[in-house]
């Protein structure tokens, strides 16, 4: 009785302090790294805007459900497309002053450098690419071949009729093409001679505005009414992807059966980019959200303050909707 009396002042006072101490340092770290996990705070954006960029590259996953897999984490994405054939992910990335960009071979997950202009282009194919900044080029990323090309109004002298683009001879020239890709983002088309490589004056492009009439998708109904056989390269962010098997339809919501309508699968929100060439899986990325945006009460239009970086995604079809023969 006579120990305890002793020693209890000081040494409780002692513990107290501690204690206290430890708590101060202990539940900071306790809260980032239950961040980190996913143990709470999954969907708050100010967790994100303080967090995510510190957390470890092994906690990215652990943060969403099952069915997603995170491809490239927040901060380091810049930006993405999916090329035609589902294959491969071009990849932006950025992390601080320093900058790559590489294609993602979503079979094997390998990695492929590559170069590309800074203004718009689009890829046709695997490996040919429209560009269209400044001084317009079909470019071969894989030999670093360049072939120059040109709108069709300028590649004949009949080309223009009245002002207007000669829409029978526009017709003629697209049925003799070999391959004919219409980039539904601009409603252009990209049209390639069998002999393009030797022959580039050969090829061409055209777009709505070559077409009379005031709707967005002129092009396209240019080529349905004249029966000409052309490629759609998907739009960057489309509303809606049906899976190369036609079995699953993709929205920014989720993952739907299109026999159905029945939604298998919630999607993290973001903007939609299309189907795996599997049809097990779907890509999602998206622009980051504000954390904060206001005009102050005093401008017309409101900005963004603290805009929280958003990783992108890959969405997995549940393995119960599968089809037992297809093969990965």
């Amino acid at each position: 009785m006579s120990t305890e009396t002793n020693q209890s002042p000081k040494q409780r006072g002692y513990r107290i302090w501690l204690i206290r101490i430890a708590l101060l340092l202990g539940l900071p770290l306790l809260f980032y790294y239950g961040y980190c996990w996913g143990w709470w705070g999954r969907s708050s954006l100010l967790l994100q805007y303080l967090f995510q960029c510190g957390c470890s590259v092994a906690s990215n996953e652990a943060r969403y459900p099952e069915q997603v897999d995170v491809i490239v984490p927040a901060c380091r994405y810049a930006s993405t497309r999916l090329l035609p054939s589902g294959r491969l992910l071009y990849v932006q990335e950025k992390w601080f002053l320093y900058s790559s960009a590489y294609l993602l071979d979503l079979q094997t997950d390998k990695k492929i450098t590559i170069a590309l202009p800074k203004g718009p282009f689009y890829f046709l194919t695997d490996n040919l690419v429209y560009v269209s900044s400044g001084e317009e080029y079909i470019l071969d990323w894989a030999n670093e071949k360049q072939y120059p090309i040109q709108k069709f109004v300028y590649s004949r002298p009949d080309a223009y009729v009245d002002g207007d683009a000669n829409l029978r001879l526009l017709a003629e020239a697209l049925h003799r093409a070999k391959y004919v890709f219409l980039i539904n983002d601009i409603d252009t088309v990209v049209a390639l001679a069998s002999d393009f490589v030797v022959n580039p004056e050969h090829n061409f492009i055209t777009d709505r505005f070559d077409i009379p009439g005031f709707g967005t998708n002129r092009m396209e109904q240019f080529l349905s009414e004249n029966s000409i056989v052309y490629q759609s390269i998907p739009a960057n962010f489309p509303g809606e992807a049906v899976s190369p098997d036609g079995r699953f339809i993709a929205l920014h919501d989720g993952i739907y059966l299109v026999e159905t309508n029945q939604k298998i699968v919630d999607a993290h929100p973001s903007r939609l980019r299309g189907w795996i060439y599997d049809s097990r899986r779907v890509i999602y990325s998206s622009d980051g959200p504000c954390l904060i945006q206001t005009n102050f009460l005093i401008f017309d239009d409101t900005a963004c303050f603290f805009e929280v970086p958003q990783p992108v995604l890959k969405l997995k079809v549940p393995e119960e909707y599968l089809l037992p023969a297809e093969i990965p």
